[in-house]
């Protein structure tokens, strides 16, 4: 009876679906019970799972490769549509291997692939899963929203691995004002030391991170030193630059700060002046 089950390919397959389904599910409810990171707890899993799901492949045609080969044989006048028809899945799955033999980034980085940029939640030999983040977007900079993008991309869109800039990022903004004759160079060492000031409470943190995104990546970044600088647009406004690296987080709140500072300085500096002009 037991030989005949064995023999019987249907229930060898079954048989063996459900003890690796088994082993995954146990192995996922191990970590989820884990006092790890959630990150290296999402990492582990998502092996777990992309092992499991090999495994099943291999198990199913190892257990079927005769009927698979005759299978293969009977269809020899459709193999050009078949392989037409599975373009797009081959194409995912070699950008998967290929992905996995660069490591250009793993569960819990920030990526961008092309003009996708995400956060990365789940990856398979088939797509990779970000949880999108706004690139015009400070803070967390999360939208809510789940892409799904097919490793087939990975050999037509460039992937850049953001995880350095992660925490710190070398924020820039400007602030526009119509030019009515006065010098704007007089708001300069003022918002210089504004600017310092904002920023001192990060600083020697700031300058560490710098020197190793600086170190790992080969890459020389702005430095921690705000830098204010004057120019004019194609309408003859006074254009003010501010860029400084700051934490992620407070990139908005210092820019906020910073434009407040400056119309106080300028539109503050005429009245003093009437001021005493009149007295």
């Amino acid at each position: 009876m037991l030989e005949s089950l064995l023999e019987n390919k249907l229930v060898l397959t079954l048989v063996a679906v459900s003890v690796i389904l088994l082993l995954r599910w146990l192995l996922s409810f191990f970590f989820t019970r884990r006092s790890w990171p959630k990150q290296d707890v999402r990492r582990r899993i998502n092996t777990v799972h992309n092992i499991g799901n090999l495994l099943l492949v291999v198990t199913v045609i190892a257990i079927w490769v005769s009927e698979l080969r005759d299978f293969a044989l009977s269809i020899a006048a459709f193999s050009v549509a078949i392989v037409l028809a599975l373009r797009e899945v081959v194409h995912c799955f070699v950008g998967g291997v290929y992905q996995a033999g660069m490591r250009s980034f793993t569960v819990g980085d920030w990526v961008q692939i092309g003009d996708q940029m995400g956060e990365v939640i789940d990856s398979d030999w088939l797509s990779t899963t970000l949880l999108e983040v706004d690139p015009k977007g400070l803070g967390n900079g999360y939208t809510g929203t789940t892409l799904f993008i097919p490793n087939s991309a990975f050999f037509s869109q460039p992937v850049k691995n953001l995880n350095f800039m992660r925490r710190y990022i070398e924020h820039s903004f400007s602030i526009v004002r119509e030019s009515k004759g006065t010098n704007p160079l007089k708001a300069k060492a003022f918002l210089v030391e504004r600017v310092r000031e904002h920023c001192e409470a990060f600083r020697e943190v700031a300058e560490r991170y710098c020197k190793m995104i600086e170190h790992r990546m080969g890459v020389e970044l702005a430095g921690p030193d705000a830098k204010v600088s004057f120019t004019t647009n194609e309408l003859g406004h006074d254009v003010v630059t501010v860029a400084l690296f700051c934490p992620r987080e407070e990139a908005t709140d210092i820019e906020q700060r910073v434009i407040e500072d400056f119309y106080s300085f300028w539109y503050g500096e005429p009245r003093d002046e009437e001021a005493a002009a009149s007295a």
